[in-house]
């Protein structure tokens, strides 16, 4: 049994364009017959009450056996402060800037990053650093990235970014507001426009890359990391699972919020298969904000369903994906999205 729910993430007012990741989860410990209950980033500080209540309600406990921090931006992080105030985290993963470099002056939210680490240790959580070859559960979590030399030269890139003021990537508009979304609804798929070329921030490729395995089931997840990233963590997987054809995903998270400078035909040929040859069936879930204009971009959701994934987004709703789960009462199926234009996207 497992279950797996993206809680919506929103500004503080609740209209804002700004995504984040809270993530739930509950599976089954195989080698000791019992649920555990993780999560997955805790979106911004008030999210984190809605996180702990989501699992007193539908898990009927106030226990997390793990929390994962991704990385450090406050639309993943700060809520996690919330959440090991309300529940009894067992465990923390979370990297520690300060034990990579001796000046982390320019490093952003540092404030609300060492005040986590602090209220955990004061709670006696464990801490550790979400690198490649962490496991958890004998094996049934796995971080396949970043290995700890990777991310060492990821957070070099940032501070030095910091420090000169510089900016990764423009912004951009994609014209794809929820609204907009909608009304480029198409009866076909049309023509693959994502491209090679994608390139997000050093700081968002430090996110830690986590597998879920049950059964026969692998899930992943992917925080915000970048391709080089997600080709990196592909090695990890085909070294401790195997080929991505002999054995497939069942749930593939989207990074960044569905943004096109996070993925590429390439690597979605590599965990998915090809646009004429997928490997499975995917459930694909992207955490969007419902009034971002940019997330999630229609290149990313056509390129996932080119490739046999269902996709859901958020939106502003809770999203669930089970196998075996107690059914929830008053919940709604949603349906997919379908092709999307493309255009000026």
């Amino acid at each position: 049994m497992h279950e797996v729910d993206f809680l919506p993430v929103e500004s503080e007012s609740g209209m804002g364009s700004k995504s984040g990741d809270a993530i739930a989860l509950r599976f089954t410990v195989e080698a000791e017959q019992r649920n555990a209950g993780m999560v997955i980033d805790g979106g911004f500080s008030h999210v984190g009450e809605s996180l702990a209540d989501h699992i007193f309600q539908y898990y009927e406990t106030d226990i997390v056996d793990l929390a994962i921090s991704t990385h450090p931006d406050a639309d993943h992080l700060n809520g996690l402060t919330t959440l090991i105030e309300k529940t009894q985290v067992k465990e923390l993963l979370i990297h520690q800037p300060r034990l990579h470099t001796y000046d982390v002056s320019d490093f952003s939210n540092l404030e609300a990053l060492d005040s986590l680490i602090s209220l955990a240790k004061s709670r006696g959580v464990k801490i550790t650093e979400p690198f490649t070859g962490v496991t958890r559960f004998d094996g049934q979590i796995a971080i396949l990235g970043p290995t700890v030399e990777y991310y060492e030269d990821l957070l070099g890139q940032h501070l030095t970014e910091a420090r000169g003021g510089l900016s990764h990537t423009s912004k951009s508009s994609f014209g794809s507001t929820v609204r907009d979304l909608l009304s480029r609804t198409l009866s076909y798929l049309p023509i693959e426009t994502l491209g090679e070329d994608g390139e997000t921030s050093p700081r968002n490729s430090t996110s830690a890359i986590t597998l879920l395995r049950e059964g026969s089931e692998r899930l992943l997840f992917t925080g915000d990391s970048g391709i080089r990233a997600l080709d990196k963590a592909c090695d990890e997987y085909e070294r401790i699972v195997g080929a991505f054809s002999a054995a497939p995903l069942n749930f593939f998270q989207a990074p960044h919020h569905g943004s096109r400078r996070n993925l590429s035909p390439s690597i979605l040929d590599r965990i998915l298969g090809t646009r004429s040859a997928p490997y499975a069936n995917v459930t694909s879930f992207i955490s969007s904000a419902k009034v971002s204009e940019k997330h999630p971009s229609p290149k990313v959701v056509n390129a996932l369903s080119r490739r046999g994934c269902e996709v859901f987004a958020t939106e502003g709703r809770t999203i669930h994906h089970g196998r075996g789960a107690p059914v929830r009462m008053n919940w709604t199926t949603l349906t997919p999205f379908g092709p999307l234009s493309e255009e000026d996207a």
